[in-house]
């Protein structure tokens, strides 16, 4: 419902992710490494290019892989998208059955199935084909396994040594995925006992991540150097001063997640609360015996380093694998306050529990119709600036910016993301968009003109061209670009905007005098 309310995926800044995982994706599916490093993305690039190798041999209408999913990718993303709801769908209903056969709690089970729907956000992102599609995965068999290891009657060695081996191959996939999913490691690390057995389990974690990440990614020096960069230097992505975190975001962060994700918030305090509670002599040893107690902990670890991400990005996207923790995070403090006060939880132990998440659903079905009110219109409004681009400038050289809405666009900025099959993808979009140029928002610069020199000389050469921009202040950019490229005298006029923010300006180029 949320895709179909966001519609293509070309529209508006929808492709900042999923056109890059397509691209890179289809280098696989093409037999080449992917040039997509950043997350590194590894086990959702090996599934889309599954899907698009499997998909392209039922129903492909060209022969090539390659030319078919550059002319229909929005044909491959429903796909991919069919495909990622049911990986989802089956590993909800799994997770539930596995707790509910190691608990023996029916109403355990349920109440842990609420995992993906304690925020509406993380349910948009599970649409957007990328690293969030698969993370979920992850979450239920790493909590999969922790519910089952600490209810496990008769733990002989044996059956620990498959834990270690089924939580290092967890966290290493998890890594390959999205390198700042590495808090995570404190969960199994916190539950298993002995330093050896620590050792084991990062060693197994850190050789599943090697075997995938050096079979399949590539420009591993730039990854890296994006990471440190980004550890050692506050500001998004790194882009501040060498200091891990400007203490004076704090404040805004706590602002930004208690308008966004207050719930979140609400159940980190209880956390603390909880955790507190050990402090009290009578209560010590009760807390401490208590099974959940180290997964409480851990999870309070993890809910706590993506605030600080936060605050370093000031992204709140950045907290959704924390959120993540929030269901299981509740069910923990249920069961401490169980052994703390049983006569109080005689009847209902999971009664208010469900009672609190019932009650705090209500904003979020509110945020979820609020949610689709909003990408319907903006849907309608991309469409909009399309048709009139489609209608009145066939024949006119278009240049558009990132975050517009455009499929040519769409296409040119995951070209950084396509490593040695880069040249060869620009010369296919220069021969499916013969009138298009890209102008690249974040470095202000005609990206991949200089390889088209044909392009670049009828750009040269001409008298007017459309530019598609994402706001007024990239506009204002362009056109002192353009002058400096072409050196000519620049005049426009605005033809058309949208209520995306987007903007149409018909920009007439002179010689200079």
């Amino acid at each position: 419902m949320i895709q179909h309310a966001r519609g293509e995926y070309y529209l508006y800044f929808n492709y900042d992710g999923p056109y890059a995982y397509l691209i890179g994706s289809l280098n696989i599916a093409d037999f080449d490494r992917p040039g997509y490093f950043q997350h590194p993305g590894i086990i959702p690039q090996l599934i889309i290019a599954s899907i698009i190798k499997f998909s392209h041999f039922l129903q492909g209408n060209d022969p090539s892989v390659v030319m078919d999913t550059f002319n229909r990718p929005e044909f491959y993303f429903n796909r991919i998208n069919i495909v990622f709801a049911f990986i989802n769908s089956i590993s909800l209903y799994y997770f539930g059955k596995i707790v509910f056969k190691k608990t023996g709690e029916f109403w355990t089970g349920l109440f842990l199935q609420f995992t993906p729907f304690i925020s509406i956000l993380l349910i948009y992102n599970l649409a957007s084909n990328t690293v969030y599609s698969v993370i979920l995965v992850y979450v239920f068999i790493l909590l999969t396994l922790i519910i089952s290891f600490v209810n496990e009657d008769n733990l002989n060695r044996k059956k620990y040594k498959k834990y270690i081996l089924f939580f290092g191959i967890t966290c290493g996939l998890l890594i390959s995925t999205l390198i700042s999913l590495l808090p995570f490691f404190i969960l199994p690390f916190l539950l298993i006992r002995k330093f050896k057995d620590k050792l084991y389990f990062i060693i197994i974690s850190l050789t599943t991540f090697a075997l995938l990440y050096f079979t399949v990614s590539s420009d591993s020096s730039t990854m890296w150097s994006f990471v440190i960069k980004n550890i050692l230097h506050s500001g998004k992505y790194g882009s501040g001063p060498v200091n891990f975190l400007d203490p004076s975001m704090i404040g805004p962060t706590f602002n930004k997640i208690m308008i966004e994700f207050r719930i979140y918030l609400f159940i980190y305090f209880m956390i603390i609360i909880t955790l507190m509670l050990q402090f009290i002599p009578k209560l010590k040893l009760k807390i401490w015996n208590s099974k959940y107690f180290r997964t409480l902990i851990g999870i309070f670890v993890i809910m706590s380093v993506y605030i600080l991400l936060v605050a370093k990005q000031m992204e709140i996207y950045y907290l959704i694998p924390g959120v993540m923790f929030s269901v299981m995070a509740l069910f923990c403090i249920n069961s401490i306050y169980v052994d703390l006060f049983p006569r109080f939880f005689k009847f209902g132990k999971y009664a208010y529990l469900f009672f609190f998440l019932i009650l705090m659903s209500f904003p979020q079905i509110g945020k979820f119709g609020n949610y689709l009110k909003h990408y319907n219109v903006r849907k309608k409004e991309s469409h909009k600036i399309i048709k009139y681009v489609k209608e009145n400038y066939p024949n006119q050289l278009i240049i558009a910016s990132d975050q517009t809405s455009s499929l040519p666009t769409a296409f040119y900025y995951s070209l950084v993301h396509t490593g040695n099959q880069t040249n060869r993808y620009i010369s296919i979009l220069n021969e499916k968009f013969p009138n298009y140029i890209y102008f690249q928002r974040y470095r202000n610069e005609f990206l991949y003109l200089d390889k088209t020199p044909e392009k670049k000389q009828r750009l040269i050469n001409s008298d007017s061209v459309v530019f598609h921009a994402f706001n007024e202040n990239n506009f204002n950019i362009f056109k002192d670009k353009l002058s400096e490229l072409t050196n000519k005298d620049i005049t426009y006029k605005e033809v058309f905007a949208n209520k995306n923010g987007e903007r149409l300006y018909m920009v007439y180029l002179k010689p200079k005098n």
